[in-house]
């Protein structure tokens, strides 16, 4: 078929025509297979932005929520163990006062007990969950607490007043762990084995091996160490309650960002749906464009001047 210059533009825009016709045809029978509009953020057109914004947010709702999750664990491991130090507490205050008051420390074998307390302490607090120490601060690959070298006289020590921290046998810091866990929000969590009350029954505990041992009690010094581990049995659901303190917060934040991660999925999930009754519509729409394109093509094709003239 020969083609003069004024049918030729014609000739090549019909051909566009039809081309983009079978392209939206085509695009509309995928988004029917897919039930999605697109396969890609240019055939969404002005919903790209809000498409990728949305995706955005989620992405930052999921590293949150990991932090949350990670955090969480290691508050739970910590508050299981706060809660067993607290049992210890109690255990040593009863050990303490039947020593004073039958004065039998030697049969009792105070010594003994008050040692193997301070190995179940320094256990607890020396936690390793998930690779960290997690009572070390910030000195998470070093062990907290060394009881080794540990002397509960050190440090300004007075007979008359116990009262003076010694926390000698820690070996960590006072850096307090942080997570972000929200746009606007880092948590400051956990505690230290250097904590107040920690201090207090490690050393009351020292005080008490040192001066119960056979042949050599120490009344005077197991008062003292009586005074102290009853601090510490006081004050230790303190710091187990600031460690549930912690989890409310990170409990509160997950529940905000689950519902932002809601919002935003539901929102991509009506950005990218294609509209079935919509799409089949338009597709039947484009099959009657087509084939009458196509036809009118055909027909065009099979012209000659010798039937045009005829």
């Amino acid at each position: 078929m020969i083609y003069r210059v004024s049918t030729f533009g014609t000739h090549e825009l019909s051909v566009y025509n039809a081309m983009n016709t079978q392209s939206r045809l085509q695009s509309g029978q995928i988004a029917v297979t897919t039930g999605m509009k697109s396969q890609d953020y240019a055939g969404l057109n002005v919903d790209t932005r809000r498409l990728l914004s949305m995706e955005s947010a989620v992405a930052r709702i999921e590293a949150y929520e990991r932090n949350i999750s990670t955090v969480e664990r290691r508050l739970q491991a910590m508050e299981t163990n706060v809660s067993q130090l607290h049992d210890i507490a109690s255990e040593a205050k009863t050990l303490l006062i039947n020593a004073l008051n039958a004065q039998d420390a030697e049969e009792l074998q105070l010594d003994v007990r008050a040692g193997d307390m301070l190995e179940q302490i320094a256990g607890l607090l020396n936690l390793k969950f998930e690779e960290r120490y997690l009572f070390a601060g910030g000195r998470t690959g070093t062990e907290p607490v060394d009881l080794g070298a540990f002397d509960p006289t050190d440090a300004g020590y007075d007979p008359n007043d116990p009262t003076p921290d010694n926390a000698g046998y820690y070996a960590g810091d006072t850096t307090a762990p942080t997570a972000r866990i929200d746009e606007s929000l880092t948590l400051d969590y956990g505690v230290t084995a250097a904590e107040r009350s920690f201090e207090r029954l490690i050393r009351g505990l020292k005080l008490a091996e040192n001066a119960g041992a056979p042949g050599s009690i120490d009344r005077p010094t197991l008062e003292q160490a009586l005074a102290l581990v009853n601090e510490a049995a006081r004050d230790i659901p303190d710091v187990r309650g600031r460690i549930g303190a912690n989890l409310k917060t990170l409990e509160s934040v997950r529940d905000k960002q689950e519902q932002l991660r809601i919002y935003a999925e539901e929102t991509i999930s009506q950005t990218e749906a294609a509209d079935l009754a919509e799409t089949m519509t338009r597709i039947t729409a484009d099959q009657v464009l087509l084939e009458a394109s196509y036809s009118v093509t055909a027909r065009l094709a099979q012209l000659s001047l010798a039937s045009f003239l005829r």
